[in-house]
């Protein structure tokens, strides 16, 4: 038997030789970010230069990229990682000439934990596809009526004078919402009492919390006396948020100082960064703090505190009103201002706690925070109450402010460890790189025939058989087919085993197809024999089936038929037949996937007519390949994108202008979407894709589905359209598969999220482009598709199926890296049975002999 792929393994060095026909778009590049300290830290700030992505990747794209995360600690670690998560980041430009200066995001770090963190970049047109929406949540602005900048989190909001004071202001917030606009919008009264949030202190004649000034000769100057004060908003988005001031000619007791402030805003926090740039030389007395009340005393760091910090908490919140200037007795707001330079005093005046410093090297940056106990005590949140139609209801939940004095020395004192002990980045990799295959499909391995690859499912095929049939024999012969033990459609990657489950699903006829293809292959008679054992379970439900009739009988019944011509198996595939017949809906020319009279349709019915085209043969009856034809063409009017890549489902007015849709598949089965539309019947609503990454993108075994379908659909009925869908997926495929071909689950996705590969796809894909040149009239075409059908099929039986390499102890014959649904990873029944029936495929179309 092994003598029939010769031919095929004399090609393949020339075959592997050549570059794949694809080429993954999204380059990657690691990096690792670690928390130093013993404490957990949430939402950590990073910080990288572009310039330093840059040198280990010159043609990165700041304008298309995601950043993700896994918990893996070290490269190794993150070859086995299955599943990321998505980190909010933003570019800032900090220069204004158009390009990103610094990548921004915020990480989640255990005590000492380090993270392996992810830039993934390349193609707009995909990257944004991928990249989620993120919630806005710091703002900054500049507006007369607030008489300067702002910048706020959810937390909180400040505001800088600008103008004489030059001092900093404190909005506080009883809902964690962005305020800014609404403050500065026309006659809103932001001294007065509201639910949302109001100012809450009064600066008077001090710098209030975090300004700068000078002391010169022991006299506090502000930055009052200033030639021309100029400002900008470099960044505001969803991780932080960037106001600049900049003072030319500022007049500090006789000294000429051109002054520099950049404060920046980080989302979730309740204070922000100030950082200052100056020409008057490391000499020069710098101050900042906070505003002194008499009757509230300040806390202090120890004196020998790497960040010496100072605090006050207290009844320093303003009663409301743009006139008071009374505090009101009921509330407290804690102040804090931390500076990590080396040589700061802390010294008091009747109006201010400040921090003296000197610049370093020109610079020197502080932290600044508050902390209102009134935050969050408006939470409000609004849900939708399913139980009744279209009404909208709210909770208002506890606050989850600081409450009193200890909560907020605690929070000061976290800062201060932060500044500590800063979160660091280090590049790992050399260079930008694909998201790699699987690690176990990489190891040394040498070639296999195609013989040898069906001698592998061979003997895992009658392990399965030996091991399950008894189980199949315990049960009744009328057991119910949803708790029908007996059947299976993932195994475990390392063992082979395949996990239990209640009845056949949608699959049970693919174990059952395999069973044929070796009776059909090797005539041993044990073979026909667990056919018809696990065949007789799925008999007698032909008309209880969804669209799904067209897998379960022409992979039992259809195929058993041909080889044993067992009327009852004729009969059943013709019932078959006529359940798909009654989901047809003339209205939509397509048959609905889930129910008669439904309302959408998924690509894998395209695989299901050839239950279709089987029995119009058998019987002589046109009217099935007229169905399947009419289905065949609204598919590649309503599924097929115009770069031949496919949406999973198609939702539709089946007739009684439906506004109502239930979902099925993936995280969303079963879910309602109300959606008013004014769809016609028989017009389609809308389109997506859910075992894919999102909406859409290109689910892999999807588009395989489709090829495959396509491709015998023009066989059948030579429809120029059908031919056209088909080579137009085939090129989206050859255009977009790895370097090993064998798909991403997603072909958009390539890893970002989920980096499952689907060998399953891969085995579907092959086998449609193996169809497929053998019916298109292009010779360059049908030589590509049959070239890269084989290597498709030569690359699953060397990489992937085991054993792989010297040292696999998996048992023979498993498929590994199936995605049923992601993140799941394991061996799938069909993606065994498309894999065996390719390679039976190329032993009866063999190339000729040279």
């Amino acid at each position: 038997m092994h003598r029939v792929f010769c031919g095929l393994l004399w090609l393949l060095p020339a075959l592997f030789a050549s570059s794949a026909e694809g080429s993954q778009q999204i380059k990657n590049i690691k990096i690792v970010v670690s928390n130093p300290s013993a404490n957990a830290r949430s939402a950590a700030n990073v910080v990288i230069p572009i310039a330093e992505i840059r040198k280990v990747a010159p043609d990165f794209k700041p304008g298309a990229a995601i950043v993700t995360a896994s918990d893996a600690s070290t490269l190794d670690e993150e070859t086995s990682v299955l599943q990321t998560e998505e980190l909010p980041s933003q570019m800032d430009d900090l220069d204004g000439d158009g390009k990103a200066d610094e990548l921004a995001f915020q990480v989640d770090l255990g005590p000492r934990q380090s993270r392996i963190v992810t830039i993934s970049y390349g193609d707009e047109n995909r990257i944004w596809r991928l990249r989620s929406d993120y919630k806005q949540r710091t703002a900054a602005i500049f507006s007369r009526k607030i008489e300067g900048l702002g910048w706020e989190s959810e937390r909180v909001a400040f505001r800088l004078y600008f103008d004489p004071r030059n001092a900093i202001d404190i909005y506080g917030k009883r809902r964690p919402t962005l305020q800014l606009s609404m403050y500065a919008s026309p006659d809103y009264l932001y001294h007065d009492e509201s639910p949302e949030g109001r100012d809450i202190f009064r600066v008077g004649d001090a710098i209030g919390i975090g300004a700068v000034a000078a002391l010169v000769n022991g006299k506090l100057v502000k930055v009052h006396d200033v030639r021309e004060r100029k400002w900008r908003v470099p960044a505001s988005g969803p991780v932080r948020s960037i106001v600049e001031a900049e003072y030319d000619g500022w007049n500090a007791a006789g000294k000429m100082v051109h002054l520099k402030s950049r404060i920046t805003q980080w989302a979730g926090e309740r204070g922000f960064e100030h950082a200052i740039s100056a020409d008057c030389g490391d000499e020069f007395t710098f101050v900042t703090g906070l505003t002194a009340r008499a009757e509230i005393p300040p806390e202090s760091s120890a004196k020998d505190s790497l960040v010496t910090w100072v605090a006050t908490w207290g009844k320093q919140v303003v009663a409301p009103g743009p006139a008071a200037i009374a505090m009101t007795a009921e509330q407290n707001l804690g102040l804090a201002v931390l500076s990590s330079a080396g040589g700061v005093r802390i010294e008091s005046d009747a109006q201010n706690h400040l921090i003296q410093f000197h610049l370093n090297g020109g610079s020197a940056a502080w932290y600044a925070m508050a902390a209102w106990d009134q935050e969050g005590s408006n939470r409000k949140i609004v849900y939708q109450n399913a139980k009744t139609e279209g009404e909208r209801q709210s909770l208002v939940l506890p606050s989850d402010g600081i409450a009193d004095r200890d909560d907020f020395l605690k929070a000061v004192k976290e800062r201060a460890s932060r500044m500590e002990q800063p979160t660091t980045f280090r590049v790992l990799s050399s260079a930008a790189s694909v998201e790699s295959a699987p690690v176990d499909s990489a190891v040394s391995h040498g070639a296999r025939t195609g013989g040898q690859a069906i001698a592998l499912l061979q003997q895992a095929i009658d392990r399965t058989a030996t091991t399950w049939e008894p189980v199949l024999h315990a049960n009744p012969e009328n057991g119910n087919p949803k708790t029908l033990p007996g059947f299976f459609t993932e195994a475990d990657n390392t063992t082979g085993e395949w996990q239990k489950q209640n009845g056949y699903s949608w699959t049970g006829s693919f174990w059952v197809g395999e069973l044929w293809q070796l009776y059909g292959r090797t005539h041993d008679d044990k073979y026909r024999k667990w056919a018809e054992l696990w065949g007789a379970k799925l008999a007698g439900q032909e008309l209880q089936q969804n669209h799904d009739a067209g897998f379960l009988y022409y992979y039992s019944s259809a195929l058993g038929f041909d080889l044993t011509h067992d009327a009852a198996l004729r009969s059943s595939a013709v019932l078959g037949a006529q359940r798909l017949e009654q989901l047809f809906n003339p209205k939509t020319q397509l048959i609905a996937s889930w129910g008669v009279d439904g309302d959408d349709t998924i690509v894998d019915t395209m695989m299901n007519l050839q239950l279709l085209w089987w029995v119009s043969d058998r019987t002589g009856d046109e009217r099935w390949r007229e169905l399947a034809k009419r289905h065949a063409l609204r598919t590649a009017e309503w599924f097929v994108r115009a770069d031949g890549s496919t949406f999973q489902s198609v939702h539709y007015n089946p007739g009684n202008d439906r506004q109502t849709f239930l979902l099925h598949g993936g995280a969303i089965r079963d879910t309602e979407l109300k959606l008013e539309n004014s769809a016609a019947p028989g017009q389609r609503v809308f389109a997506h894709t859910h075992q894919g990454y999102g909406a859409d993108t290109t689910w892999s075994r999807g588009l395989g589905w489709a090829l495959y379908g396509f491709s015998v659909a023009y066989a059948e009925t030579r429809e120029p359209k059908l031919l056209d869908a088909a080579e137009r997926i085939a090129d989206y495929a050859l255009g977009n598969l790895p370097d090993d071909l064998v798909p991403w689950y997603d072909f958009d996705d390539q890893g970002v999220h989920f980096r499952n590969r689907d060998t399953s796809a891969a085995a579907i894909i092959a086998g449609g482009l193996l169809r497929l040149s053998t019916i298109t009239g292009d010779a360059s075409r049908a030589k590509h598709y049959r070239d890269t059908g084989e290597r498709m099929v030569q690359s699953l039986i060397e990489r992937y199926l085991t054993p792989v390499g010297d040292n696999d102890h998996t048992p023979p014959g498993v498929l590994r890296h199936g995605c049923s649904v992601r993140p799941h990873d394991a061996m799938l029944i069909y993606g065994q049975y498309y894999l065996l029936e390719d390679l039976v495929w190329l032993e009866q179309h063999k190339h000729a002999t040279p």
